[in-house]
Formats: structure tokens, C-alpha cells, sequence
């Protein structure tokens, strides 16, 4: 009980401590998830990849209470691949015609930013915008925004999530009734806007648009929970990593000046931003039979739980691994089976492109236009925000001097 209670709070913590007695590989026992297989063995994760006998839709229990069973994230098979068909081309060049809004957004949003801030809080408003935007079209009014903010913050607590005693609606001003209120509401909005499509009356550019038009055979209510799914995490997981990076960019002055000037050094800071905290410390995958992967038999019904967090800190892999190092990204190397924080194949996240394009925007318009330091006395200690790991308070800052637009 006591390992599962601290797994809710700090994974990080759990795993660092399993891995000092265990290696790269061990069964974990958490109270909330029961038995869990855990590995980051890239040699294991390779062979996991792909493979036939590993479901990962089965694996995301939290989620289905708020998501539904029939989202991109929780089908399985021919299923998961056919509805990643229809959704993969919102993610398309069309991408590109949000880079005006989101450095203008990025712009506005700095200067209207009192002297301390949350770089989570800033982010996500700012790419909260933009995912709403591929959705609808840049012809609405702002509703859809409000609503899946409100949504999100219905409740801040992991237990609400984690814990199903807790999952009860006991009225508006409890943490699990108003979450029901919220995505009632934004289901409500979402139908209104998919009959929008189906009559045609949709606003140009809408990427509702287009999966209404790819998912002919998609009833409603599964177009609804595509859609909630895409506005939930195409904007919240970016927001969390910018955090992460500013904290550590922040922390190594030298690194920080050199991704001012330098676009591709930029990404790289991202990149190992990623590498030290992914905001999703690992993936989940069930043995649909009983297995025996890399020497270890995994009965029927195993979770089994790929860990980024532990293969990107491998340092026969990277060496320092607790060492800020943006220079590992810069030869174009790729770490088959050690570095998946958009997770792995055939289940990458859809929106990777989106999101790195997105924080890349944010990062650099941030930088060219404000000076941060971290707040007097901040530390960037990890805490679980729902299914994310973020940096403590998002990442505190100060604003000390706004820059000359260039």
C-alpha cells in the first residue's frame, strides 16, 4: 500500500529507488494498479514494440471513466489503427497555419503576465488555444476554450481520478460532480458543433470538419469522445514539458543563451528536457496470453509497464544521465528502445509533430521577447497532476524584463 500511495504522488521517487536495488527491470507492487511488470531494458522494449500479444488500450482504466471506451487512446488492433486513419490527417501540413497564432497568442499572453507566473499556466493557455483552433476553425467564439478549462479543473487531485469510491456525484460542488456537469456540458457543445458538419454549416478550415467527413461510419457520441480526447491532451502534455524545459534551461545559463540564437539547439534543450522528466513516466501495455519476454514469463492479464523515465536515464545509453546534456540531440541520433516520450510504435502520439511545433514556437517567442529567472527560493520538484508529472507550482518565475519585439 505504502509504494502504490507513493507512486500516486512521486513515481520518479519509486522508481529511482526500485532501479538502485533492481536494475532496469522489476515487478513493482502498487497498491492501485496491483502487479506491475516494469522496464527500461531497450532491448525488451524493442521486442515489446509492435507486438501482437500487448494490448494498450486495455491498460488505461483511469482514463475510461472520463474518456469513454471508444477513444483513439483506449481501442485496441484494427480498431486503433483504423481510427488512427480518420484522426492523422488533422495533424497535416495544416498545422503550419496556427504558427502566426501561436507566436501572437505566446506575445499577448507574456505581455499581459504580472511580474511572477506559472510557465504551465502560461503554456496552456496559449496551446489550449491553438489545439481549439485545428478543431473548430479560427471562426468561433471562444466557448469551446471555457469549457474544456473548465473541464480540466474540475478537480486538481490524482485520488479523484485513481480512486473509483471517490468517482461519486454527490451535486455541483463536489470534485466528481462537477467534472459529470463539465463534460456534460462540453458534450453538449461538441454535438452541436458536429450537426454543424453534417450540415455543412462548419466554419472553413474546421478539423471537426474533416473527421466527421473521414469517420462517415462514426456515430456521434464516437466523434464526441475523439474530439474530447484530442482537446484534453493536445494541449495539457506540451504545457507540462514546458515546464519541465524552462525549469531546467533556467538552471544552466549557457544552455539558455545558446537556444536564444540557435533553432536547432533549441529543440535539442527540448529534447533532453523530455529525456530527464517525460510528463508520462511510463506507457502501459496487457499480455492478452501468458508471454515470456527477454527471459521473463508474464502470466495472462499483466501489466506491464515500459518506462521512459527509466530508459532515458540509462547510462549505458546516456552517459550522466542526471546531467542536463542537449548536445546528445544534436547529431540527429536516434535511441531506438531508450527514448520515447511520445511513447512508441505503432501507438506514437498521434500529435507529436503538433505539440514539438508548438512548444518549439512558444519556447523561442518567450525567450526573444522576456527575461525569467526562477522564483527566489523555487525548486522544480516533482508532483502528479492527474496522469502528468509536472514540475512543483508548474514551474514558478519571475518576468524580469520584457524585450523589444525584433
Amino acid at each position: 500500500m505504502k509504494t502504490g500511495l507513493r507512486w500516486l504522488n512521486d513515481p520518479y521517487a519509486v522508481l529511482n529507488e526500485a532501479r538502485e536495488r533492481h536494475g532496469l527491470t522489476f515487478w513493482l507492487d502498487l497498491a492501485l494498479a496491483g502487479r506491475a511488470f516494469v522496464t527500461g531494458d531497450p532491448a525488451l522494449i524493442r521486442e515489446m514494440t509492435g507486438h501482437p500479444d500487448l494490448d494498450a488500450g486495455r491498460g488505461i482504466a483511469a482514463l475510461r471513466t472520463v474518456m469513454g471506451d471508444r477513444s483513439l487512446i483506449t481501442l485496441d488492433g484494427e480498431d486503433h489503427a483504423a481510427r488512427r486513419r480518420i484522426v492523422a490527417p488533422l495533424f497535416g501540413r495544416e498545422i503550419e497555419r496556427l504558427d502566426e497564432m501561436t507566436v501572437r497568442t505566446t506575445a499577448e499572453a507574456l505581455e499581459e503576465a504580472g511580474r511572477e507566473l506559472s510557465v504551465y499556466d502560461l503554456a496552456r493557455r496559449i496551446s489550449l488555444r491553438a489545439i481549439v483552433r485545428l478543431t473548430f476553425g479560427e471562426a468561433q467564439d471562444g466557448e469551446a476554450e471555457r469549457l474544456v478549462d473548465r473541464f480540466l479543473l474540475s478537480f486538481e487531485s490524482p485520488w479523484v481520478l485513481f480512486l473509483k469510491p471517490l468517482q461519486v456525484d454527490l451535486g455541483p460542488f463536489s470534485p466528481w460532480g462537477r467534472a459529470v456537469r463539465n463534460r456534460r456540458r462540453l458534450r453538449r457543445y461538441l454535438g452541436e458543433r458536429i450537426a454543424d458538419c453534417r450540415r455543412g454549416t462548419a466554419p472553413a478550415g474546421s478539423g471537426l470538419a474533416r473527421i466527421v467527413s473521414e469517420g462517415r461510419d462514426l456515430s456521434d457520441d464516437e466523434i464526441a469522445t475523439e474530439v474530447l480526447a484530442l482537446l484534453l491532451f493536445g494541449h495539457d502534455t506540451g504545457a507540462a514539458t514546458l515546464a519541465w524545459a524552462f525549469a531546467h534551461l533556467h538552471q544552466h545559463p549557457e544552455a539558455l543563451e545558446r537556444a536564444r540564437e540557435e533553432g536547432s539547439y533549441l529543440e535539442a534543450c527540448l529534447q533532453e528536457s523530455m529525456r530527464l522528466c517525460p510528463v508520462v513516466v511510463h506507457v502501459t501495455r496487457v499480455a492478452r496470453r501468458g508471454l515470456r519476454i527477454g527471459g521473463h514469463d508474464l502470466p495472462a492479464g499483466s501489466r506491464i509497464f515500459p518506462s521512459a523515465y527509466l530508459a532515458q536515464r540509462n547510462p549505458e545509453v546516456f552517459p550522466e544521465p542526471d546531467r542536463f546534456r542537449p548536445e546528445r540531440f544534436l547529431a540527429g541520433r536516434t535511441y531506438e528502445g531508450s527514448y520515447f516520450p511520445f511513447g512508441f510504435s505503432p501507438r506514437t502520439c498521434i500529435g507529436r509533430h503538433f505539440v514539438l511545433r508548438q512548444m518549439i514556437l512558444m519556447t523561442s517567442t518567450i525567450l526573444r521577447l522576456a527575461d525569467l529567472a526562477l522564483a527566489p527560493g523555487y525548486e522544480a520538484r516533482p508532483e502528479r497532476r492527474l496522469v502528468l508529472i509536472l514540475p512543483r507550482h508548474g514551474t514558478r518565475m519571475v518576468l524580469e524584463r520584457r524585450r523589444a519585439a525584433a
